[in-house]
Order: C-alpha cells, then sequence, then structure tokens
C-alpha cells in the first residue's frame, strides 16, 4: 500500500490511531468500520477544524480501500488528491465523505459513492467512460499518438499536447455515446501533426470557416508538416482560418483550402462569415479614450480584419483610429492621440495571455489596415 497509497497512508494511519485502533481489514470489513466512524462522529459535537481533519483521514482511508478493491494508485497535482482507478477511472474519497457526512443516511451515501468507484474502475463511470472514448477515438484517427498521462479529465499525450476533456464530458453527461464519440473526434481533429487528408466539404465549411489571428510564435510552434492556411496581416500577425463547430474549432491547412476552392474564395467566405456574426459591436470604455470590442464568442480579435471596422469607427470619431488584438478573445481600439495608452494595455494583455497574439498596434482606416511603427 505504500507503493500505490502514497500520502494517503500516513493519513489513514493518523485516522484510525486517533481513534484507538489499528488500520481495518481490507473489504466490506474495512468499509464497514468505516462507515460505523462516521456515524460516531456525526453523534459528537464537531467543530469545522475537527470536520476537516475527521474527512481528511477518512476519505484517505476510504480511498486506501478502493484502491486495494479495485487496484489503483494515489495521485497529487498543485495539492489536489484524487485516487485513480484501473484504466481511466477517478475518484474523489474526500468528497464522498463529505457527502456522507451531509447526507440523511449516511450509510446508503457511502454505499452509492462505493458503486460510483466501480463504475469508474470499469470505463463506466463519468470520467473513465468519457477517457475511454477519447482513447478509442485517437487510436482509430492518430494511431501515431498515445495518453502518455491522465489526471481526471485532462490528459496528456506523447507529443506533448495537453487535452482537457470537460466538454466531451458534458456531452457524455445530456447525450448518448454516438454525440459523445463525435465531440471526441472533434478534439482529434484539431491535434497537430496529423496530415492526411481532411474528409471536410466545402458545401459545409462555408458556413462555418471563420478568419483567426495568431502570432509568429504560435506559427513557429507548429510541427513542419503542420503547414496552415495563412496571410500577413503585418508586424508578427497572421490570418488563418478555422471551422467551427460550436464551443470547438480547429485550423485549417493550405491544402485543404486549395481542394475547396481557389485560397481567395475561402478567405473572404470566412470575413462574410465573421461579418455576419459582427452586425453589431458592443464597444465597452476601459479607461479614456480607450474601448474595447467584446462580443464574448471568441472572434472578438479577429474584427480587427473586418472590411467597415473604420467606418463604424468613424461614427465615434473622425479623428481616425488604431487598434490592437492582443488575444483571441480581446480588440483594443483609440483614437490616434491615445497611442501610447492602447499600446500599454494591448502589451499587459499579450504578456497576461495564455495564448498571446500581439501588442503590436495597426491603423485602422477606409483603404485597409497599416502597421503602425513606434
Amino acid at each position: 500500500m505504500e507503493e500505490v497509497g502514497g500520502r494517503l497512508v500516513p493519513a489513514a494511519l493518523n485516522f484510525a490511531e486517533a481513534r484507538g485502533s489499528g488500520l481495518p481489514a481490507a473489504g466490506r470489513t474495512g468499509v464497514r468500520w468505516l462507515a460505523d466512524q462516521i456515524e460516531r462522529f456525526l453523534e459528537q459535537e464537531g467543530d469545522p477544524i475537527g470536520d476537516d481533519r475527521f474527512v481528511e483521514g477518512a476519505g484517505a482511508l476510504l480511498g486506501l480501500l478502493l484502491i486495494e478493491h479495485l487496484g489503483g494508485s494515489a495521485r497529487e497535482q498543485a495539492g489536489t488528491h484524487r485516487v485513480q482507478l484501473g484504466r481511466f477511472g477517478w475518484f474523489d474519497p474526500f468528497s464522498a465523505i463529505e457527502q456522507a457526512l451531509d447526507a440523511e443516511d449516511p450509510r446508503h451515501c457511502l454505499s452509492e459513492s462505493l458503486a460510483a468507484a466501480e463504475l469508474e474502475a470499469s470505463d463506466a463511470g463519468p470520467v473513465s467512460r468519457v477517457v475511454s472514448i477519447f482513447a478509442e477515438v485517437l487510436a482509430e484517427q492518430r494511431p501515431d499518438l498515445q495518453i502518455e498521462s491522465q489526471f481526471e479529465l485532462t490528459v496528456e499525450l506523447d507529443n506533448g499536447a495537453a487535452v482537457d476533456l470537460a466538454r466531451v464530458e458534458k456531452v457524455a453527461r445530456d447525450q448518448d455515446q454516438a454525440a459523445t464519440a463525435e465531440a471526441a473526434l472533434r478534439i482529434v481533429s484539431m491535434l497537430p501533426g496529423d496530415d492526411r487528408p481532411r474528409d471536410t466539404q466545402w458545401a459545409e465549411a462555408m458556413a462555418r470557416v471563420f478568419p483567426r489571428l495568431v502570432s509568429d510564435r504560435f506559427l513557429g510552434s507548429l510541427p513542419a508538416e503542420d503547414v496552415l492556411y495563412r496571410e500577413e496581416v503585418g508586424h508578427d500577425v497572421h490570418l488563418t482560418l478555422q471551422l467551427r463547430y460550436g464551443p470547438r474549432a480547429r485550423y485549417v491547412r493550405r491544402a485543404e483550402v486549395e481542394q475547396w476552392l481557389d485560397s481567395g474564395d475561402a478567405f473572404h467566405q470566412s470575413i462574410r462569415n465573421l461579418a455576419s456574426h459582427s452586425r453589431e459591436l458592443r464597444l465597452e470604455p476601459i479607461e479614456d479614450c480607450l474601448l474595447r470590442v467584446r462580443q464574448g464568442d471568441g472572434l472578438d480579435a479577429a474584427r480587427l480584419v473586418l472590411p467597415d471596422l473604420a467606418v463604424r469607427l468613424r461614427k465615434l470619431s473622425t479623428e481616425g483610429w488604431i487598434a490592437a488584438a492582443p488575444h483571441r478573445d480581446v480588440l483594443l481600439v483609440a483614437p490616434l492621440d491615445g497611442a501610447r495608452l492602447l499600446a500599454k494595455h494591448a502589451n499587459d494583455a499579450a504578456e497576461r495571455a495564455p495564448h498571446p497574439i500581439s501588442g503590436a498596434l495597426f491603423s485602422v482606416t477606409e483603404e485597409g489596415l497599416f502597421p503602425v511603427h513606434p
């Protein structure tokens, strides 16, 4: 147990010793003993500190009982302790104890938690089912990739990519297995390094293609074989294309665009689609003359390339406008005399963003975008 139980072992030992005994036997005997301790604790007048200590110790013991019964190990990430069960199953024993303490029937609640843990261990629980489906889709679509590690719904692949499957879990919660597999397929289709031809036809792509601004750094991080469609915007900013599927999207390769139509048609269609999602712009004041375009749909930075952006801004001021797109969800604009303030906010936003674009400034005119050089 010390090899697979990790820090749960000393916590469980302290818990048992505080109750005048050593660790209980495994299996049903241990679970009954733990249930007895829960009921006795509830009969006492507790305090918040005592409650926390009980949850910590009882949860550690429950974790060890499950590891012994179902196979698995204790795992820790950034101070969060969980139990991995079976191939992809995960269980929070501390939350299970808290639920039992709050339940009208603690024993029944504990029994339900044990049943949930058994489902996780058999790839039928909320986490293990989702990761199992993702693993099957990954093996079929990308046999060059494998899951290297996992912590709950986050999996690390052997190419260094980290994939959050929370959205797939939401689909699995509300829909059937086919819908879950489709959600997993969309994620797999966005993983870099896949040079196989895409099956998306132009008839489907036409309504889904949108522009997306990216940085030099982003393009340099892609594998050499990942040749995305892109156009130069200026400074270190490039325009790529994405196919959007609700909350998910994937980048479009140049070869794929060439299979549809000529690249100009795909580019202009993406701008038309963006314009149809930008009939009104929400402009929020930030400081002095500085404004933020905030639609909240993941397309805000791309609105820098709207053909009529200058016309819209001129209705607010005829002095001329400059703009910056520090990351996907931010487009900042200001009159010409606000260049210094805009540059400061844009650079700060780009530095803080997990996926920055650029703090570079552009002059927004009816003739197009022009890089502003310091």
